[in-house]
């Protein structure tokens, strides 16, 4: 396994420069704004297809959807993990969530900066994108905090062994959803992934060979794959709940 220790400090290089797949979110920002540009909606239409999110909650809501089906089936008492760990609603509800709260954090970092910066010290939007992901992202305690907290293997154990051992089922159904958004995201994000052992170490990333939006590491593969887990999954899960209700109505 290759690991990558990043410097304190990146520096950025222009538009040419690569752009990696938190700075497609500043750079979605971006596009949204100016989407009278041709330029804007180009980017709009690129970096919106590349953020992974909703990727990982789709990914959730599947599973938490065959639990669902698997619990109103005749199975035996020892069904399997997944109708074990979300056998009910609420504990389905809380896994779910799993796949989005490890990333809520730094959408809000985002919207703040952007808020912020511009409007107080005077800095372009992409200063701004530029500030907040090739220094804050890598070096700001805060930004590491509200990054990594929820995308640590430590930190989702011991939420998972405190569920388990004080008898709290969705804390331990929601620390197994945000597990298998961590266990996705690692391999597929290049250099700038989750601080895997965060909080004992503050550095350490797993330099992974794939990335999930670069065409330099296989990203012109995986990005239409997370497109379509998304857009299928999501197609999916809509047409189910609409026939659900049909029958129950």
């Amino acid at each position: 396994m290759e690991i990558a220790t990043l410097p304190d400090s990146r520096t950025f290089q222009g538009e040419t420069t690569a752009i990696d797949s938190h700075r497609g979110l500043w750079r979605l920002f971006v596009a949204a704004i100016s989407a009278g540009c041709r330029r804007g909606w180009q980017d709009l239409r690129v970096y919106g297809e590349t953020v992974i999110t909703p990727t990982h909650v789709v990914t959730n809501a599947l599973l938490a959807r065959r639990a669902a089906r698997t619990s109103t089936a005749n199975a035996a008492p020892s069904g399997g993990w997944l109708r074990t760990l979300l056998g009910d609603r609420s504990k389905r509800r809380w896994f779910v969530f799993g796949g989005l709260a490890p990333d809520l954090g730094l959408y809000a970092l985002t919207a703040g900066a952007f808020a912020f910066y511009p409007t107080f010290r005077g800095l372009t939007f992409q200063e701004t994108g530029t500030l907040a992901f090739d220094d804050l992202f890598y070096n700001d305690p805060v930004w590491l905090i509200l990054q990594n907290t929820l995308h640590s293997p430590v930190v989702l154990a011991g939420l998972a062994v405190a569920g388990k051992a004080l008898g709290k089922p969705r804390l331990l159904s929601f620390a197994i959803g945000c597990g298998i958004h961590t266990a996705m995201d690692i391999p597929v994000h290049h250099n700038d992934g989750p601080l895997y052992l965060f909080p004992l170490n503050w550095t350490l990333r797993f330099n992974s060979p794939v990335s999930y939006y670069d065409a330099a590491y296989y990203g012109n593969i995986v990005a239409p794959i997370d497109f379509a887990i998304t857009l299928l999954g999501g197609a999916y899960l809509l047409w189910r709940w609409r026939r659900d209700r049909e029958l129950l109505g």
